[in-house]
């Protein structure tokens, strides 16, 4: 590889970046410049750099005419090196997840997050032998897919040593990414000086360096072209390429429609040469440099200008013959309708059946896993129509697939249009439903509600099924602005209608409806309703259910705040069964954010995070404000309830900053998370103004659970009379020196089992020393301990342990490995330690974790390293994921 001139300072961060990831550190570079600028010749000198380092490489670029191939980068990047490692290689890997990856025939059946999460895995065990960098170049082009899976990856990289270099156009970045890439080191590259395009091509530049502006790119094409000051870059090219024989030019302009990288073979049958000739062609065309070998019969462009020139300057009439013949050749070799729908849009005629069709069946297949592609070929469907055609059905699809890929304002216009053309009635209530969901999604409440009462009015007073239709977009809307009376005589509303129609799934939906209404009341009566509507969906089919699929979340929705959290999380996992498989994107969002709360309850705080996780990947992907504050804040929960202080609160201070009106999903939640937070890491004066707002303004049956932080933090602060006067609990009881009624109010406390029922034995505990039992003290505390260990829920186990050490009675608890082990040697709480370590926390984060000082974490590990001879966090990590 030529040296590579100018760029000192960008080299400097990349070798920065690479020192970090020796840590075992995750790492982001984004690089970032006007095309020709040296970004692909940046990532190479990092992939080189790499290397020499003993890091594993790989990467690929995204091709500007392949953006409808989801996971097309990805599949170019890991793809070829999972090949090689075969079946058996790819088995010793162990991964979760193998049928979701791209590249391993997962694309079309896996939704987005399901990928997501199966790249991560891959990527963590990529790097647990040596650290990993992968480089993915001109992702301004990439498809949606792999954009949204890089922007996960980048908020939620993947365990172990792991370099993520992506490069794009300035002010190109996918949207999406500018968010994600805000931690990121970001380099944007700058013209060469004078001297160093001189140092560049080896002599005088004084007016080529005028004409190229100092871009390295168009410095050398100006160079070789051998003209002292051509006009534009693109008469070099020209000048290049004119020089080509006829065989090498078809097939060079046959290689620019069938792809970058191209296959040989099928690049020869769209120029319609035979082998002998397209052999011949390409060997004069790598001659030239103007394509380059890019792996086992695959070929690339130089440089993706010169693709882009060669592609443009092909005669148009040309370019549709041979992209029907690319589509031709992909069939005869058995490819599917996704492969050849990009080269079936640019052929086809108006009116042409067969094509609308395979775009269409590209629609579905793509839109669960690549929705933003899946909404561009519906969309060239939808151009071919017919004039006469009807397009309803056709814009619905286009408006699922755009509200999908989170994109509500396109999917609000299709919407409207279908509205705008719509003579049937039914037809148009169905659609005005529709548009006012989608309204809601994006925040328009008011003109979402005047749509919906505009469409009522207009109806007969008489039992319909638009008429309950209305009712119920109606009181859903009202539910999420949290207006639950107003919600509630919709609800009503629609079940008399419903009754009188005689028509069982809109009565189940409208009783689903009540019941959520009442429980986020807090009413009495909520749990008869609860019941009322379950017996209703009980007696439908799955084929019922699929039509009021909001209904179930409704469902679970009521049960968690009524405290039932295994039926809701039965329910949760029939909903997500049934969206996932009927592609309903936005019921996912949905779900994934209902599951959070009671994992929690119940102690399956890792499936909680995970879930949490989930929910905030997918609310991102859609789009939504509400569902993200709403997922984030609940996700900062979970990292609490696990110990991660430090995790949790940065969740909460993120949800905190979304831009976001309150809605039933996230009313009082950000003040409520933040405040929480500050009270486990020692601010409790902070935590307590914001956990009363967040106490005012929650759901009242979830105030409850506020009201328990709130107190909490009240007493931290020392004001037991201000924590009385908002509950009495056992802890206030223990305060206020009265133990004996502690111990009572603790038991009550502790029948409901799960999270609650081990921090309430702990309550008890704490009340039987403070009377002075203290074997029915220390028995009280030992289940706790125990309870809470097994649960994951650190800090508070150790809260539990400091209290039994108080009371004369050492903790001693199973090794988290077995002693012959890979951490074999080290205590308990070393082990620990190392565990925490090796999963890539802060030695301030395990700190807090364990509510140790830092200095403490600090000296433990000098230990470690001792007793394991390791000498880095990168060694411990290597070691405490054992061999292999």
């Amino acid at each position: 590889m030529t040296r590579l001139i100018g760029r000192e300072a960008e080299l400097a961060a990349l070798d920065g970046a690479l020192a970090r990831l020796g840590d075992g550190a995750g790492v982001v570079v984004a690089v970032e410049g006007e095309p020709g600028i040296g970004k692909s010749r940046l990532l190479a000198e990092l992939a080189e750099r790499a290397a020499a380092a003993g890091c594993r490489v790989a990467g690929a670029a995204a091709s500007e005419f392949e953006d409808d191939l989801p996971y097309a980068v990805w599949t170019e990047a890991l793809g070829p090196y999972l090949e090689e490692l075969g079946e058996r290689g790819v088995a010793r890997l162990g991964l979760e997840d193998p049928a979701a990856l791209p590249f391993l025939g997962g694309a079309e059946t896996a939704d987005r997050h399901r990928v997501h999460r199966a790249l991560r895995d891959l990527l963590g065990r990529l790097a647990s032998g040596r650290p990993l960098v992968l480089w993915l170049d001109d992702v301004h082009w990439a498809d949606a897919g792999s954009v949204d899976a890089l922007a996960a990856l980048i908020r939620r990289p993947p365990a172990g040593a792991v370099l993520l270099a992506a490069a794009a156009r300035e002010g190109l970045l996918p949207r999406g990414l500018t968010s994600a890439l805000a931690g990121a080191t970001r380099l944007r590259l700058a013209p060469l000086s004078r001297a160093e395009a001189a140092d560049l091509v080896g002599r005088d530049v004084a007016e080529l360096y005028r004409a190229s502006g100092g871009n390295p790119f168009y410095l050398e094409q100006i160079a070789r072209s051998g003209e002292t000051v051509p006009a534009t870059l693109a008469q070099a090219l020209e000048a290049e390429l004119a020089g080509l024989g006829d065989s090498s030019r078809r097939l060079l302009d046959a290689g620019a429609v069938v792809g970058d990288p191209f296959d040989p073979t099928l690049a020869a049958a769209v120029a319609e040469l035979g082998e002998p000739e397209a052999l011949e062609a390409l060997d004069d065309l790598l001659a030239r440099t103007l394509v380059r070998e890019a792996g086992v019969r695959r070929f690339a462009f130089r440089h993706p200008v010169v693709r882009h020139a060669v592609y443009a300057g092909a005669p148009g009439g040309w370019r549709l013959a041979a992209h029907a013949r690319a589509a031709a050749a992909l069939e005869a070799r058995g490819a599917g309708v996704v492969a050849r729908a990009h080269h079936v849009e640019h052929a086809a005629q108006q009116g042409d059946a067969a094509a609308i069709a395979l775009l269409e069946a590209a629609a579905r297949d793509l839109l669960v896993p690549a929705p933003a592609s899946a909404a561009r070929f519906q969309a060239a469907a939808l151009r071919l129509l017919p004039g006469d055609a009807d397009r309803t059905a056709h814009r619905i699809a286009l408006a699922d697939a755009q509200s999908a890929a989170g994109d509500p304002e396109a999917a609000r216009a299709t919407l409207l249009d279908a509205h705008a053309d719509a003579t049937d009635a039914a037809e148009r209530h169905a659609l005005t439903v529709r548009i006012a969901n989608t309204e809601f999604w994006l925040g328009r409440d008011e003109l979402a509600l005047s749509r919906l009462h505009v469409a009522l009015r207009d109806l007969r007073a008489a039992p319909s099924a638009d008429r309950i239709r209305l009712h119920l977009a109606l009181g859903l809307n009202l539910l999420q602005r949290c207006q639950y009376e107003e919600s509630r005589g919709h609800g009503r509303d629609a079940l008399a209608d419903a009754r009188a129609l005689g028509d069982p799934v809109l009565e189940a939906a409208a009783l689903g409806l009540d019941a959520l209404d009442l429980a986020a009341l807090g009413a009495k009566g909520a749990a008869e309703a609860r019941d009322r509507a379950g017996a209703a969906f009980d007696r439908l089919t799955e084929r019922q259910v699929a039509r009021r699929l909001p209904g179930v979340w409704m469902l679970a929705r009521a049960d968690v705040l009524l405290g039932r959290y295994e039926s809701a999380l039965a329910l949760i996992g029939r909903a997500a069964k049934i969206a996932a498989g009927t592609g309903r994107e936005l019921v996912l969002v949905l779900v994934a954010g209902a599951s959070v709360a009671p994992l929690r309850e119940l102690g399956r705080l890792a499936e909680a995070v995970a879930a949490g996780e989930e929910a905030l990947d997918r609310a991102r992907l859609a789009g939504n404000p509400q569902q993200q504050l709403g997922a984030q804040a609940e996700l900062s929960l979970a990292r609490l309830a696990t110990g991660d202080v430090s995790g949790a609160l940065r969740e909460a201070e993120e949800a905190r900053g979304i831009e976001a009106r309150p809605s039933f999903y996230s009313a009082g939640q950000p003040d409520w998370c933040l405040g929480a937070a500050l009270t486990a890491s020692g601010n409790a004066e902070r935590a307590v103004p914001l956990l009363r707002a967040a106490h005012e303004a929650a759901i009242p049956g979830s105030r409850a659970a506020v009201a328990g932080d709130l107190v909490e933090a009240l007493l931290a602060t020392g004001d037991v009379a201000g924590a009385r006067r908002i509950r009495r609990t056992a802890a206030v009881l223990i305060a206020e020196g009265r133990a004996e009624e502690a111990v009572q109010a603790a038991r009550r406390a502790g029948a409901a089992g799960g999270l609650g029922g081990a921090l309430a034995r702990l309550d008890e505990g704490r009340a039987l020393a403070a009377v002075g039992k203290r074997p029915a003290a220390v028995a009280a505390l030992s289940e706790a301990e125990a309870a809470l260990d097994s649960f994951g829920a650190i800090r508070r186990r150790d809260e539990a342990v400091r209290e039994l050490r108080r009371l004369g009675r050492r903790v001693v608890r199973a090794a988290r490995a077995p002693a012959d082990g890979p951490l074999g040697g080290l205590t308990a709480r070393e082990r620990e330690i190392a565990l925490l370590v090796s999963d890539g926390r802060t030695n301030r984060e395990v700190a807090e974790q364990l509510v140790v000082s830092a200095k403490t974490i600090e000296a433990h590990l000098r230990n470690i390293y001792a007793k394991l001879g390791v000498r880095s966090r990168v060694e411990l990590t290597r070691r405490a994921q054992g061999p292999g």
